[in-house]
């Protein structure tokens, strides 16, 4: 190779960051670099002086500094050019041009000077960043299981906080009476892989009775036995979670119904994955209850096994078999389904990002978002795309936001008068894949399978005031 080194110096010759690619000493490329300095002529605006051997390319780097090219007087000047500017900008790309901040990003710098072959940004861009699209859907589930836990923690210290004040007023006394359910899901208390509550339908209803503490001595190394909760196996998370409000109990029953979607879809449109989890939970104030729910698909909703089946087939009515009643003031599991869908017209809301190279070195992208299932109302809606540089729109319906290396398309409403949109903007770039995966976060108080309730009674039939809430939450939602 007849690039001999690539150096950033100060103006005075100083060495800051050096990188040598022929067997060189220190010695030598500090003498190399002392001298350039004297070679240049005040006045003239050319960017490459020569000696008798060497040739060096140079382009100034903030106010006092250069960035240098050393090559062999019969290294092809256009290549050694080119080579130089793809290293300003990947420099750029690293840090700002101070003095500071290039000795603080020094080894980063040298990691970039290493792969100068390569001739082109955005894979030197790929090869510094070491990303993936696994490892990034990665570290979104992990943020996603941080911020999902701390809602759970929240969400079950008002609970406590609720039933302490039920109970001291006398509303939990019977707690404790023959033939009550001290919980009817251990699963409102348990976070799952994803931190949101699991409602498991296997869970038994009625509490054992507690076994007599028998008192042991000291044992050492003994381990407890860890609790094993029967999850089914999510994919990546690549969606921010929508955090549902706590419950203010201002009635003696609220019904909770919540729809977790996934929802993977390839850049090309075609449908990778998309499944529907939901569960209708219940608090009450009451031991005994009859909840009529209102479906067309009956047959797919599971029971908990201590919820009357056979009466729920029949008339659509959530009740529990024999004399066992609700705990009180705590949330109950009494329904759930799944949904698997294969067909790309169930997506509610479908993303399409196009990205195209421009003569000039940059990318025209353009986004359009489309609602498929005008039943819903999607609100603050953000659309995630990665993006390193400062882009230029050209045309927005709502508004943006952009970080260091993520455009963040903010719509406050997407619904059926409002059922589509795009985005057109510019970038510096020519890799269209950097602009996956695009992630979907977004706020809905409707549910996509067909479930309402519509009356809750007592045991003797008396109707009960009740309140509600609904929620369609994007666990993954993604283009990728």
């Amino acid at each position: 190779m007849a690039i001999l080194a690539a150096s950033i110096c100060t103006k005075a010759g100083k060495v800051l960051v050096s990188r040598q690619f022929v067997e060189m000493s220190r010695s030598r490329i500090e003498g190399l670099l002392a001298s350039f300095p004297k070679l240049l002529v005040p006045g003239q605006q050319h960017t490459t002086v020569e000696t008798d051997t060497l040739r060096y390319l140079y382009q100034p780097l903030g106010d006092d500094m250069y960035m240098v090219l050393i090559t062999t007087r019969q290294y092809n000047i256009v290549l050694g050019i080119n080579t130089l500017n793809l290293i300003a900008r990947a420099v750029a790309d690293i840090c700002d041009p101070s003095q500071e901040e290039i000795v603080l990003h020094g080894f980063d710098i040298i990691m970039a000077l290493d792969e100068i072959r390569l001739a082109n940004l955005s894979k030197l861009r790929t090869i510094m960043a070491m990303e993936s699209h696994e490892e990034q859907i990665q570290e979104i589930i992990e943020r996603n299981k941080e911020q999902n836990a701390k809602q759970e923690l929240k969400r079950q210290a008002k609970l406590f906080d609720q039933q302490r004040r039920d109970n001291r007023s006398g509303g939990g006394g019977s707690m404790l009476s023959g033939g009550q359910i001290p919980t009817m899901s251990s699963s409102s208390m348990i976070s799952g892989p994803s931190g949101r509550r699991i409602s498991s339908s296997h869970e038994p209803l009625i509490a054992p009775e507690p076994e007599p503490i028998k008192h042991r001595g000291m044992q050492l190394g003994r381990k407890s036995i860890p609790l094993e909760i029967p999850t089914a196996p999510t994919a990546p998370t690549v969606a921010a979670p929508v955090a549902v409000a706590p419950v203010d109990m201002h009635s003696d029953v609220h019904v909770q119904i919540e729809e977790h979607i996934t929802a993977i879809v390839n850049r090309d449109g075609g449908l990778e994955q998309m499944e529907v989890k939901g569960d209708l939970s219940l608090i009450t104030k009451l031991p005994l209850l009859k909840v009529a729910v209102a479906t067309t698909n009956s047959r797919d909703i599971k029971t908990h096994p201590k919820v009357d089946k056979k009466q729920f087939l029949a008339n659509s009515i959530v009740t529990l078999k024999g004399s066992n009643s609700f705990p009180i003031s705590q949330p109950v599991g009494v329904l759930k389904w799944r949904v698997v869908s294969a067909d790309e017209d169930d997506i509610p809301l479908s993303i399409n990002c196009w990205p195209s190279p421009a003569d000039n070195g940059t990318m025209g992208v353009n986004m359009e978002y489309e609602l498929t299932n005008e039943q819903l109302e999607l609100t603050n809606v953000t659309i995630a795309i990665p993006v390193r540089s400062q882009p230029v729109i050209s045309d927005i319906d709502g508004t943006y936001h952009w970080t260091f290396n993520k455009l963040e398309w903010q719509i406050p409403i997407i619904d059926a008068s409002h059922s589509s949109g795009s985005l057109d903007f510019n970038v510096p770039g020519d890799d269209p894949g950097a602009f996956f995966p695009v992630t979907v976060s977004f706020a809905c108080q409707q549910t996509l399978f067909d479930i309402e309730v519509t009356k809750v009674t007592t045991a003797d039939d008396e109707e009960v005031e009740f309140t509600k809430s609904v929620a369609l939450i994007p666990d993954q939602y993604a283009v990728i």
